[in-house]
């Protein structure tokens, strides 16, 4: 092959496209990877990746096993399975119907690039080689990236080296979603509440609240001046009065509910109780903004439940957007605090994953090795395959158990 050959063939290798993945090979991801990796800090983050995907493996154990038992024990919970759709279980926007489309993205983009530079620079650190790095695209979206370390020389060096380049993807994952997690937990800290009050989200055709101007979308602020604070605060006030009284009603309106309006209501009554004809829901707008800032084991659940799934306990769900301002952010705090939601959600949902003994992610590699490690006999080669293979094959029955179990008509009754 001729040098102008040679070059035409390395150029076609850089861009390689079978549809719809398009592949980009470029040596500037390798040149970053070398330079990060001569940080002495580099060898020790892969150390304490190491310690971390134990840990991270754990939890995943947990998490999938409890969402068995869950599903053959709670008839409630394979109803709700069923009424999101096998969508729910992808990590695909477009398809998961809870994961938004640019969030999404952006968030998978982001983590994997992060798994795999991981996997980049634990190696370079510790002297492996990086054969080729670059991103991939569905058609020209991208969608990820890939780091190709040459498995020659994994297989060579010693077992805590490789598991060290196995674990480093896990590891990055993790901290880039803590370090998230933190400033997602910071600009929540900063938000206060627009207003509080009463939502009005129904106006009954015909009844008194429609005839005295009320809209949905309206806050209820009083009646009579008594602050209304809560449906229970409006529920007592109204079971005081009959049919034929006369309330003051003042409510807030339009942009950030700073309009305010106030008419009389000629109350009636409504199976059997005194009303005004408005379905209205509490806003406790400071109330959740505690919830979501405490830290706490009860509360955890709230930080890996989408969004669109928890609207009435998450500030930043679109619900919910409207009620609260942030002082430094203006506006635009929203787009921030989501932006940091789905990183947070995506890397440690990647970092779970790859780190379960599920061969061949990184976990079921380390495992692996930490097994030869354990039945260090050569000879006995088969039988930490066999082992391997067989805790693999367990978790990925209970991983498609999980899955199918809502749809199977005997046991959802």
């Amino acid at each position: 092959m001729t040098g102008k050959e040679a070059e035409k063939d390395e150029k076609q290798r850089r861009v390689e496209f079978s549809f719809p993945i398009l592949t980009v090979r470029t040596q500037l991801f390798t040149r970053v990877f070398a330079r990060l990796g001569a940080f002495r800090f580099s060898r020790f983050a892969s150390w304490v990746a190491l310690a971390i995907v134990p840990i991270v493996a754990g939890v995943g154990l947990y998490l999938v096993i409890n969402s068995l038992l869950v599903l053959l024990w709670n008839p409630a919970a394979g109803a709700a399975a069923r009424e999101v759709g096998l969508g729910g279980y992808l990590l695909l926007p477009g398809i998961n119907p809870f994961l938004p489309l640019l969030y999404g993205w952006f968030a998978i983009v982001c983590a994997i690039v992060i798994h795999e530079g991981a996997h980049g620079v634990a190696a370079r650190s510790l002297g492996l080689k990086v054969k080729s790095s670059g991103l991939l695209f569905f058609l020209f979206v991208p969608i990820g990236a890939f780091v190709d370390v040459d498995e020659e020389q994994l297989k060579k060096v010693s077992g805590r080296v490789s598991s060290r380049v196995m674990a480093a993807g896990v590891g990055g994952n993790v901290v880039v979603a803590a370090v998230c997690l933190i400033g997602l937990l910071v600009i929540v800290g900063g938000l206060a509440p627009v207003i509080d009050g009463v939502y009005v989200s129904e106006v009954t055709e015909g009844l008194p609240a429609e005839a005295a101007g009320l809209l949905p979308k309206d806050v209820l602020v009083s009646i009579d001046d008594v602050r209304i604070n809560s449906t229970d605060d409006l529920r007592i006030l109204l079971d005081n009065k009959t049919m034929g009284d006369i309330v003051q009603v003042t409510v807030a309106r339009g942009d950030s509910w700073q309009s305010r309006f106030s008419n009389d209501v000629n109350l009636t009554v409504s199976e059997n109780r005194t009303a005004m004809g408005i379905r209205v829901g509490d806003l406790l707008t400071e109330e959740r903004l505690r919830t979501y800032r405490t830290v706490a084991p009860e509360t955890l659940f709230i930080y890996l439940v989408p969004p669109a799934l928890a609207s009435g306990l998450v500030p930043f769900s679109d619900s919910l957007i409207p009620f609260y301002t942030h002082s430094w952010l203006g506006t635009q705090w929203h787009v921030w605090a989501n932006a940091l939601f789905w990183l947070w959600f995506v890397n440690v949902n990647l970092a779970v994953f790859n780190a379960l003994p599920i061969y061949p992610l990184d976990g079921g590699r380390i495992f692996n090795i930490a097994l030869k490690r354990i039945i260090h006999r050569k000879e006995n080669e088969k039988l930490v395959t066999a082992i391997t293979m067989g805790v693999t094959a367990a978790l990925v029955l209970v991983l498609v158990m999980t899955v199918i179990i809502p749809f199977i008509p005997f046991i959802t009754g």
